[in-house]
């Protein structure tokens, strides 16, 4: 009785403070980008959330799950007396290498891409810098929070990414009080927010000593081999459904998708937990019992939480949708499937995560295949020049790639060599 009390407390002290400090931080970036859908015109929120979209997907693309390797190679190395400072290092040679060869694309491309959108060629050529800076501070600083949160330093972890979000939304409500909003302003407070986080995040253990990190770069790519395919698509997934709506629809349901996207950032909050908090602790997990245990609790956690902000979508969708502004009313349903597949996706990204995090990468190229075969689907049957038709192709992909996910978890569970990539 005193053990499961003592669980208990831990873990209250635990989400408590997670809670406080992440609900602080997403909801300055919900008011942040409430406030940049409400007072940007439709055509200059289109833009930005075109940036945005880029930004996400170079971010993802420069990691291919290169970072979040780093929990397996953590236990690995304490295992065999290794230098876990090697694997950081070949990590951080890995994505700025991966950053470098996306960055010369992005700016050749942005003019282009953004003159046939109906956008100016020096602004989208100004908008993919300001991408470039915003996405570089973020890779220091997601490996930079990773290493905090394996040192169980969660409260240095939090304080830097609330002092980003806080941030963030100082400098764009200055910018509302003083009418000099843009896309393009808007774009760079958001990187501006990214080096706070990166100087706030900084570590001992961020700056790793040149050696001969020959072997542990031969390890993570070992490591990332098998998902490298299944890392590249799911980069695209984030941007996808804005470019579907600017491949098939027209500004207005990018600035649509881009607005209803931005109440969704609530399920951001329950990925931000399953990332800094359920995942690592996980992974410190040996016993196969306890772990199954463990990992029935969280998934059921999160999925009790994710159920109850669908409810309140069902119920009172017109009370969220009155906070995107007179623009965007009339969007009850489409708000409800976002809700659903944005927490399916985050439910998948947890199963996922934990999947990459126990070396359970063999059948990730089969989920692939099979995630890709779900979309073609959806692609050819689905009306994507509708607001309403992107974001059921989002909720038909959620489904799917969280029912792969799961088969290759029973099939790690059950039979670990099937599953590992050895």
């Amino acid at each position: 009785m005193t053990l499961l009390r003592s669980r208990i407390q831990r873990w209250i002290g635990l989400l408590g403070v997670y809670f406080t400090a992440q609900s602080l931080t997403q909801l300055a970036g919900i008011l942040a980008g409430i406030l940049v859908v409400r007072h940007l015109p439709v055509g200059e929120f289109a833009l930005y959330t075109l940036a945005s979209s880029v930004t996400a997907l170079l971010a993802i693309a420069s990691d291919l799950g290169s970072t979040s390797s780093l929990l397996h190679f953590y236990r690995g190395a304490e295992a065999r007396g290794e230098r876990f400072a090697d694997y950081v290092g070949a990590v951080l040679d890995l994505r700025r290498t991966a950053f470098a060869i996306g960055s010369v694309m992005l700016l050749v491309a942005a003019p282009f891409v953004g003159a046939a959108r109906g956008f100016g060629r020096g602004e989208s050529f100004a908008a993919a810098s300001i991408v470039l800076v915003t996405v570089w501070c973020q890779i220091g600083s997601s490996i930079r929070l990773v290493l905090i949160r394996l040192a169980a330093r969660y409260g240095a972890a939090y304080r830097a990414e609330l002092a980003g979000g806080l941030f963030r939304l100082g400098a764009i409500a200055l910018l509302v009080a003083i009418s000099r909003l843009s896309s393009l302003a808007a774009l760079a407070v958001g990187a501006l927010a990214a080096v706070l986080v990166f100087a706030f995040a900084d570590s001992p253990a961020a700056h790793p000593k040149r050696g001969d990190r020959a072997a542990a770069r031969k390890s993570v790519g070992r490591y990332l081999l098998p998902t490298l395919p299944s890392a590249l698509y799911f980069a695209l997934q984030g941007p996808l459904t804005i470019w579907l709506a600017a491949t098939f629809g027209n500004t207005r349901s990018i600035a649509e998708v881009g607005a209803l996207g931005r109440l969704a950032l609530v399920v951001g909050m329950l990925s931000g937990l399953s990332g800094a908090v359920l995942v690592p602790r996980l992974a410190g997990i040996a016993d196969p019992r306890a772990f199954a245990v463990s990992f029935l609790r969280y998934g059921a956690l999160l999925g009790a939480m994710a159920g109850s902000l669908l409810l309140s979508a069902a119920l009172v969708p017109d009370l969220f949708l009155a906070i995107l502004g007179p623009h965007y009313r009339g969007l009850e349903r489409e708000f409800l499937l976002l809700i659903a597949a944005a927490s399916l996706s985050m439910l998948g990204a947890f199963v996922a995560n934990v999947n990459l995090s126990r070396g359970w990468t063999r059948l990730q190229a089969a989920a692939l295949a099979g995630e890709v075969s779900v979309q073609a689907v959806l692609i050819a049957t689905v009306p994507l020049a509708t607001t309403a038709g992107v974001i059921w192709f989002q909720l038909g992909s959620a489904a799917a790639g969280i029912t792969f996910q799961l088969a290759i978890f029973l099939v790690g569970f059950r039979r670990p060599e099937w599953a590992a990539w050895n």
